[in-house]
């Protein structure tokens, strides 16, 4: 399987909590955590896009990075990794995307990819009069998927005129284009059924999160989608690693977080997410954690680890951590070494940070 970290690109992780723990986004932080990634033998690294978070008492990311910047320094500063930054098609012209994703393809020597995130959250679009009104939750992944066309014709050809239903471009130049051929990865979060029908058409990579049984059901029916057009296509899942010496203390550790809810920034969370009444925005867990977890010891995270290597079709899993300095340490020392005895890692660990 392949191994990333999904980097805190906006403050406080992926847990709602006042009990977890609480940082800013900076560039020293995520420079670490990319170089330890590096140095771990970890496959890539990915940054999410955010413009406004969910309030409460935690202001859940309410702080956040652009992602093509935080990328781009990422990719000046490693070697090896793979490098993802995440875009939304309504912020950037698709000329302007794909100029900036070439520029970085060529600071990181053909490492880098795109996640396309399609946008549900209403309220980060309309505070910069992006938003082109509700109808857009049914008619985004058209908006992308012409948005995307323009993007990968730029890389291919260098040059393009196209008159479409968004955009016009007139013999429009992107020059150099990128190293990697015949375009960098793309990566697409494919959860609902039209989300799912337009990665498949566009990415390389489906990017899920659910139970075990949830992701197995998205992976295989990707796949069989994919395999019906003669294509293939790989499928991650995302989880938070919540890890202790024992199960015990990791259990602890998942029910304090709990106790802690910020329950504003749930609410927030909820609300944005109940302006669309078409239900297919993001899928969302009963509680605090924004993506799912994995919860025990190094022993019980690798077994879980294990079965989802065995079990389902995913390809790679992508992770986070309450805290990322202190957890990546635990992570590289008592869970890696384990993974690797399971075989279950496609790279080998090079080097090891102390």
């Amino acid at each position: 399987m392949d191994f990333g970290i999904f980097l805190p690109i906006a403050n406080n992780g992926w847990i709602m909590s006042n009990n977890s723990p609480q940082y800013m986004p900076t560039f020293e932080l995520n420079k670490d955590i990319a170089l330890r990634a590096e140095n771990m033998g970890l496959d890539f690294v990915l940054s999410m896009v955010k413009y406004r978070g969910y309030g409460g008492k935690t202001e859940h990311w309410d702080y956040a990075m652009e992602s093509f910047n935080l990328m781009a320094g990422l990719a000046a500063v490693t070697d090896k990794i793979g490098i993802y930054a995440s875009v939304q098609p309504l912020t950037y012209n698709p000329a302007m995307a794909a100029r900036m994703a070439a520029t970085i393809d060529d600071i990181s020597d053909g490492r880098f990819g795109l996640n396309v995130v399609a946008g549900w959250n209403k309220y980060e679009y309309s505070q910069m009069g992006l938003w082109p009104g509700d109808e857009f939750y049914g008619d985004r992944y058209d908006y992308a998927d012409e948005w995307l066309t323009v993007v990968k014709q730029l890389w291919d050809k260098g040059r393009l005129t196209h008159k479409g239903k968004y955009f016009e471009l007139e013999d429009c130049m992107c020059q150099p284009t990128p190293k990697t051929k015949p375009n960098p990865p793309i990566v697409c979060a494919g959860m609902s059924d039209k989300g799912l029908e337009f990665t498949i058409k566009h990415g390389d990579i489906n990017f899920v999160a659910g139970d075990f049984d949830r992701i197995a059901e998205l992976s295989a029916k990707g796949k069989a989608i994919a395999a019906s057009m003669n294509k293939s296509i790989k499928t991650y899942a995302v989880y938070t690693i919540i890890s202790a010496e024992t199960d015990e203390e990791a259990e602890n550790m998942y029910l304090n977080f709990i106790e802690g809810t910020d329950k504003g920034g749930f609410d927030g969370l909820q609300d944005a997410r109940d302006n669309d009444k078409t239900g297919s925005t993001m899928e969302l867990l009963g509680e605090i954690f924004i993506v799912p977890t994995l919860v025990g010891s190094p022993k019980t995270i690798a077994e879980q680890i294990e079965r989802i290597e065995k079990e389902t079709m995913i390809d790679g899993l992508l992770f986070t951590f309450p805290d990322f300095v202190t957890d990546m340490n635990f992570f590289e020392s008592d869970i890696v070494p384990l993974l690797d005895a399971k075989g279950l890692r496609n790279t080998v660990v090079k080097e090891i940070i102390g």
